[in-house]
């Protein structure tokens, strides 16, 4: 007797037809996604640091800051550095026609004044660090020129500003890019937490996110066969538990005296549950019928229809009626006798009164759909 093929089963399972199926649709959500993503520019302006040159806090009477011939305690002014990256955080470069020549795109500064000319201290690449430049500088903002600035390249530009103590500058941007409603004004450490949460999901392009899909694939393929394993050994554990403490009752039983012999059927209800019990009984009900019901079968068995050559060159056999009856002779159950098939009539009263123990117990499923139908495999030489 062979057992279904562990794959066989996973795909019959149905939490592997579940998770096959919602890896199915969130492939197919994530694919359609990620291909009729737009892929846009995304200028951003990020606060890497607002430093206070000086600190006011400490009441030192014969300190005096001088700038520009102007005392800054007695006009109650701070000066204060800003650095800010300006990075494409977009999927797509930022190219010269993506510019409004008539809006090129820079800082403004409200609450305060730039006193000196801003400098651009750091960049990512030798392209920008020739070609970009502080244009229009006034005392309240600034532009840079247009350059192309590709996927996630980016500048960093740091200005000094004079501000009232009492009030906070706000950096703010100016400018226009094409498709690029506004550009954001962030704070370097708040990113991660601004950055909407699909964005995250779908961050990259549709072949990233085709790679992505796959991977994911093959991982919840795993984890669904080593679900599938697990539960199956546990469920299989547990029911074997369950079938031995039942056998253990019923040898209690006052209506039953044990015998050594019987232990075929208990075995045989342990490893194949009731199934194949039930039909036993169903089979010795009559022995005419027996004998009836297995020559039939040895007939039908001639016949291609109930048979086919797996890849062993074995030919398997599909018949309930012959493989219960095959099992009961293994089993002693049943034995020949001039080539007439004979019931044990004890074996098959200990039968009988296991299967009323076991209705006594519901151990019998009102799903009459769920019956033995498992293949016998027998070894014969194809008559063909």
């Amino acid at each position: 007797m062979q057992d279904k093929p562990f794959i066989k089963r996973i795909l019959q399972n149905y939490i592997s037809q579940t998770f096959v199926a919602i890896f199915g649709i969130i492939g197919t959500i994530v694919t359609v996604y990620a291909f009729l993503q737009e892929k846009k520019v995304d200028i951003r302006f990020e606060i890497l640091s607002s430093i206070n040159v000086l600190d006011f806090n400490a009441d030192v009477n014969k300190l005096n800051v001088i700038y520009d011939s102007t005392d800054l305690r007695k006009t109650n002014e701070n000066l204060r550095i800003y650095t800010i990256k300006i990075i494409n955080n977009g999927d797509q470069t930022l190219t010269n026609n993506l510019y409004d020549k008539n809006d090129p795109i820079g800082i403004k500064l409200t609450g305060g004044k730039i006193i000196e000319k801003p400098q651009i201290i750091e960049s990512s690449n030798n392209y920008i660090k020739r070609n970009i430049r502080v244009i229009n500088y006034a005392k309240n903002q600034f532009n840079f020129n247009d350059i192309i600035i590709e996927k996630g390249e980016n500048f960093v530009v740091k200005f000094l500003v004079l501000h009232k103590t009492d009030i906070s500058p706000e950096v703010k941007s100016i400018g226009k890019i094409a498709d690029q409603k506004n550009i954001l004004v962030v704070n370097a450490v708040d990113v991660k937490n601004k950055e909407p949460f699909l964005e995250n999901v779908f961050m990259g392009n549709f072949w990233v996110q085709l790679l992505r899909l796959i991977s994911y694939f093959f991982v919840g393929i795993g984890i669904i066969f080593l679900t599938i394993f697990v539960s199956e050994k546990i469920d299989h554990y547990s029911s074997k538990s369950r079938r031995k403490r039942l056998i253990d009752e019923f040898k209690k039983s006052d209506d039953y005296a044990y015998t050594r012999i019987d232990d075929a059927i208990f075995q045989r209800y342990i490893k194949d549950d009731f199934y194949l019990i039930r039909k036993m009984h169903y089979l010795l009900k009559n022995e005419d019928k027996l004998n009836l019901n297995y020559n039939n079968s040895k007939k039908e068995l001639k016949n291609k229809e109930f048979r086919r050559i797996d890849n062993n060159k074995r030919v398997i056999y599909y018949s309930e009626d012959f493989q219960a009856i095959n099992e009961m002779i293994n089993d002693g159950i049943v034995f020949k006798e001039s080539e007439r098939l004979v019931i044990n009539q004890p074996m098959k009263e200990t039968i009988e009164k296991f299967i009323d123990f076991l209705k006594l117990k519901n151990k019998f499923r009102a799903n009459n759909s769920l019956k033995f139908a498992k293949s016998f495999y027998h070894e014969v030489e194809d008559e063909n």
